[in-house]
């Protein structure tokens, strides 16, 4: 093999603190480094010689490190109900990651579950290369690679996990539960899922409730929001994978993104730019935004128009509509129908050309039990889709990205 990828995780095993994948890409010129640094399986080695190989293996090779803090990771197994899946997302974005960089038709991946986890949780270029999922997958240089980043990062997660809540916090799984009542006499049970994995066995075995008043409030990322609208529901960047000239920050990370569980108050989304949209008669009755906001339009005709939604779901979202108010496609004349749906072809057409979509989502809404956010005025929507475009964020942040501004988007389509 001439270059492959190898990917391992950290942390899975641990009661306290999230989890760590990495992904580490060897050829021919790394592969030499590596065997001098004494590259090997994690476990094998002492925290000392975790920490002083994995800055050799910066150095060697292209590296990317998916962190996932301990809260968001609470959140995330309470809606997955599966560590796997979680798992597979972090293999195949530092896969992913790596590919961007540079091409390479081989990765590896220390065996977690069914193969079919990462295979399905990969993207475009993810999907165009081999993958191979080894027991012991520790034995081949890079995966050992891997194991040894995500081992370092996870220690200098737990580190400053326990410097953050003054107290010691063990790694793995076994020794744990004095550590666990201690902090819950410090920040009580509610503030546990800060610092430790909650669906493990030794959470039921816990106390509830600290056997007095707990000595220290939760530290402040545990508090509820602030009324200061700049504390906002953190957007993390799509990860993005480190060069060598990127070394010594080289981690692609999650951990930051960390929303406040339900119970402890209602999440704010700092959006200063809706208020253009609350100025518009677009909320004022008797009003319709396609009768009364002419913004990026894209193309007027005599009996139709297209123009782009400010709200999209994807850039490229554009809506199709009759000049007349009407509400229904069967109240359309012949003329109007065959101007609406010519457009529909002359947009699907112009997108494909500029924006280069892989395909489309294109239909009609009628009515409010149909999800027609405007009733009286019919439009057809017209979405642009790309492999990959359904990706983390929905799932990390409830988010979804869209990665163009309307006047970039106007610009492009209107030429």
């Amino acid at each position: 093999m001439n270059c492959w990828i190898g990917t391992d995780e950290a942390g899975k095993g641990d009661y306290f603190g999230g989890i760590v994948i990495a992904g580490v890409l060897v050829d021919e010129k790394s592969l030499p480094a590596l065997r001098e640094l004494g590259v090997r399986d994690s476990k094998k080695l002492s925290d000392n010689q975790i920490k002083r190989i994995s800055k050799g293996i910066y150095d060697a090779c292209l590296c990317s490190v998916v962190e996932i803090g301990i809260e968001k990771y609470n959140d995330l197994y309470s809606k997955m109900k599966n560590l796997n899946h979680l798992l597979a997302w972090g293999h195949a974005r530092a896969i992913e990651n790596l590919l961007s960089q540079q091409e390479c038709p081989l990765a590896i991946a220390d065996k977690f579950g069914d193969v079919s986890y990462i295979e399905n949780a990969l993207m475009k270029k993810g999907k165009q290369i081999k993958l191979l999922q080894k027991v012991r997958g520790e034995e081949d240089i890079a995966v050992a690679a891997a194991s040894i980043l995500a081992k370092n990062k996870f220690i200098e997660n737990i580190e400053k996990l326990s410097a953050k809540y003054n107290m010691e916090l063990p790694r793995g799984a076994s020794l744990v539960e004095d550590a666990a009542r201690a902090f819950i006499q410090k920040y009580g049970f509610q503030g546990l899922g800060m610092a430790a994995k909650l669906h493990f066995k030794t959470t039921n075995a816990l106390p509830k409730e600290p056997l007095t008043t707990p000595d220290t409030p939760v530290p402040q990322s545990a508090a509820q929001p602030s009324d200061n609208p700049q504390s906002k529901i953190q957007i993390p960047q799509s990860p993005v994978p480190t060069s060598k000239s990127s070394i010594p920050n080289p981690q692609s990370k999650i951990q930051n993104l960390q929303p406040q569980p339900i119970q402890q108050g209602l999440e704010k989304l700092w959006a200063p730019w809706r208020s253009e949209y609350i100025k518009t008669t677009a909320h004022k009755s008797n009003s319709c935004i396609f009768c009364d906001n002419k913004l990026y339009i894209i193309i007027q005709g005599d009996k139709a128009f297209a123009v782009l939604n400010t709200f999209p779901y994807n850039a490229g979202h554009i809506m199709v509509t009759p000049v007349r108010h009407v509400a229904n496609i069967e109240e359309l004349s012949p003329a109007e129908l065959s101007e609406v749906f010519t457009m529909v072809q002359k947009c699907v057409s112009k997108i494909k050309d500029k924006l280069k979509p892989d395909g489309f989502n294109i239909g009609i809404n009628v009515g409010k039990v149909g999800g027609a956010g405007v009733e009286g005025h019919l439009h057809i929507h017209i979405v642009p889709r790309w492999n990959g475009d359904t990706n983390f964020m929905p799932i990390v942040a409830n988010t979804k990205v869209v990665s163009q501004s309307l006047e970039e988007t106007y610009n492009l389509l209107k030429e």
